[in-house]
């Protein structure tokens, strides 16, 4: 099925790419993991950005996860690849690759290197843009940048700059963009913690890394929302940052969550070298603290805790 950008809705995980213990890509962990996260309800696909350990990846390879990841996809969910490198030509080059692979759209931050100037940023994402007819979001790291209205007015000047990847606590500063800058330019929250807050505050979607092993709790507290359960919302959006709170105890959350999807029967992978993988001590100390979670609050049924 044929998607547009404006059908990259609801909860969008920020997918994390699995690797073999010998650092290759592992398509058959990602094959577990993907029909996993669509039959738990996830509205689409944000490949190999930071959770997706893009920046950990040549491009050749980053290019055959991005085509590995799609087709197994395979049209039921549209599906976004982060392509920035501090390379403006390796960045186009992937933007290409994404339109051939049959991605929905791409996204790319500024630079995770250099900083750039207003003009130098409007250069880097014109440059993009001209490489491909895909719709391009501007990936808002804001720790990194201070973003305005006025800096996207002006790059969505640029032909295919449709909307962007709000990561940072600003919820007002973001819900001034959408309202500035209309329907037409969709506004994504990168916030977990927030989610519901990006939401009411004008987001089109969300998307995280957490996603990835609690888009059932995530989509439930949504619905809660929308459908006016502001309590019950309130109740689900709480314990989903009690659980992350018990992840980030443990320093590497990408560990932490390719321990929960095992815990879930899914296999995740291991992480790039030289990130940390978690010994079964580990493991079993995490799934003590999840056990303990659960039986401390009052939730309905989410896989993790049905697991435990």
């Amino acid at each position: 099925m044929a998607f547009s950008l404006y059908d990259f809705k609801g909860v969008i995980p920020a997918i994390m790419t699995p690797f073999k213990e010998d650092g290759s890509y592992d398509p058959a962990a990602a094959k577990e993991m993907i029909d996993w996260m669509i039959a738990q309800g996830s509205g689409g696909f944000y490949l190999t950005g930071s959770n997706g350990h893009g920046p950990y990846m040549e491009s050749k390879e980053r290019m055959e996860v991005v085509e590995s990841m799609v087709n197994i996809v395979d049209g039921r969910v549209p599906v976004v690849a982060h392509i920035a490198f501090v390379s403006p030509d390796i960045t186009a080059k992937m933007a290409k690759h994404a339109e051939e692979c049959g991605c929905t759209g791409v996204s790319a931050v500024p630079s995770y290197y250099y900083h750039l100037d207003p003009e130098e940023m409007y250069s880097y994402y014109s440059e993009i843009a001209e490489a491909s007819s895909l719709p391009l979001l501007v990936y808002a790291m804001t720790d990194k940048y201070t973003p305005s209205v006025e800096m996207f007015q002006r790059l969505a000047t640029i032909p295919n700059v449709k909307g962007v990847k709000y990561t940072g606590p600003d919820h007002y500063m973001m819900g001034r963009i959408k309202e500035h800058m209309g329907k037409d330019f969709l506004v994504y929250s990168g916030r977990d913690e927030q989610f519901l807050s990006g939401l009411l505050c004008g987001a089109d979607g969300i998307i995280g890394g957490s996603y990835n092993i609690l888009p059932d709790l995530y989509k439930r507290a949504v619905d809660e929302m929308w459908a006016g359960e502001i309590r019950t919302a309130q109740k689900d959006m709480l314990a989903a940052n009690a659980i992350l709170e018990v992840l980030f105890k443990y320093k590497d959350f990408s560990a932490g969550m390719r321990a929960c999807l095992e815990f879930m029967g899914v296999n995740a992978g291991v992480n790039p070298r030289p990130m940390r993988w978690f010994s079964s001590d580990v493991k079993a100390a995490l799934k003590a603290d999840l056990q303990e979670l659960k039986a401390r609050i009052n939730i309905e049924p989410i896989a993790l805790f049905d697991a435990i």
